[in-house]
């Protein structure tokens, strides 16, 4: 089956295929893959936590005793109505069990997996992902857009707007993982209750970390190069509980945000026109520091920033316990050179 997104299985559960006997969400963020895989459940059985109407396993519970899955499948609610198999902490250990049901040789009750994030040559994805009788939903760190659509749905539940600054500054202090967003979304939407739009203050207010400081502070610095404030920036923000992989990630996305900016210069555009225009936007107290760094950094050393960054995220991922150590060593360096740059400009 090819791989679907959040709005196919909110239509496969709106209307479900008596062929889909299986669905897999997998993904490095365990808070969307965990809540993608509640609505799922929910909408199935009615609950998360019935044990007439919800059987929870985990890999380990059906790896030794393949046989227990299918049992799970094949059972029928004392009470009547749909019953969920909800197994988590999946893995390549977990095929074994789910095959039949791959295969299309036995079916019953809806099996909803979930797993951290799977490599290409994960033999669970790809069976899952060739079968006619199973869903899969990869989850990729969402977009800016992807953020804003979410913000702006749930502050419509309560009757609020929110303009386009405050969107802005709302993404650069929630990030782009998709629980935390939702979180602070929420709590937005809380702390404006009752009122009929959401300023650049309440967002400012509400949202962020306990330290003060933010991923697009850290990117700034690093684009900057200034050293000192990048190397005291990123300390704060793992303290504060951000991932270092992920302050890695959301500098990549920085250096390829200003390669497009500065191409668009290099074709006869000016700073001005394109950090005013860009979309998303960029938050308006950050503008004068992006045209600064684009003075400083050609196209060819931002492309070359870009390539450090991405081989740098994926060693982070690669290496867990490393991963402080590799983000904070790439982005002192990427600070000095970005000093370098400002300097000889």
């Amino acid at each position: 089956m090819t791989a679907i997104k959040p709005a196919g299985l909110d239509a496969f559960l709106r209307k479900p295929d008596p062929a889909i006997a299986a669905i897999l969400i997998y993904g490095e963020e365990g808070d969307a893959v965990r809540e993608l895989a509640q609505r799922a459940v929910r909408k199935v059985a009615g609950s998360l936590d019935d044990p007439f109407t919800v059987a929870a396993l985990t890999e380990q519970d059906v790896a030794g005793d393949p046989a227990r899955l299918l049992d799970e499948v094949q059972s029928i609610s004392m009470f009547g109505g749909s019953r969920a198999i909800w197994v988590k902490g999946v893995g390549d250990g977990f095929l074994k069990a789910a095959l039949p049901l791959l295969e299309g040789k036995v079916q019953g009750n809806l099996v909803v997996a979930e797993a951290a994030t799977l490599a290409k040559n994960s033999q669970l994805r790809a069976q899952f992902e060739k079968s006619p009788h199973a869903l899969i939903l990869p989850l990729y760190e969402a977009e800016a857009g992807e953020i804003a659509g979410m913000a702006e749905q749930i502050l419509a539940q309560d009757g609020l707007k929110i303009g386009q600054d405050a969107l802005a500054r709302f993404i650069e202090l929630a990030g782009t993982a998709r629980g935390l967003a939702r979180r602070e979304a929420e709590k937005l939407a809380l702390y404006c209750l009752g009122a009929e739009r959401v300023s650049l203050e309440d967002v400012e207010a509400v949202c962020g970390n306990d330290t003060g400081s933010t991923p697009d502070e850290l990117a700034d610095a690093v684009f900057g190069g200034e050293v000192e404030e990048a190397d005291r920036l990123f300390h704060d923000l793992v303290r504060g509980g951000q991932d270092a992989g992920r302050l890695l990630g959301v500098v990549h996305l920085q250096a390829l945000k200003l390669a497009e900016f500065r191409l668009a210069i290099d074709r006869g555009a000016t700073a001005d026109q394109v950090v005013k225009q860009a979309r998303p936007p960029v938050f308006f107290r950050r503008q004068r520091l992006v045209m600064a760094q684009l003075r400083a950094w050609g196209l060819t050393d931002l492309v070359t920033a870009g390539s450090t960054l991405s081989a740098n995220v994926l060693a982070a991922r690669q290496n867990a316990e490393l991963a402080q150590a590799i983000a904070g060593r790439c982005l002192l360096s990427l600070a000095r050179k970005g000093l370098s740059l400002r300097l000889d400009r």
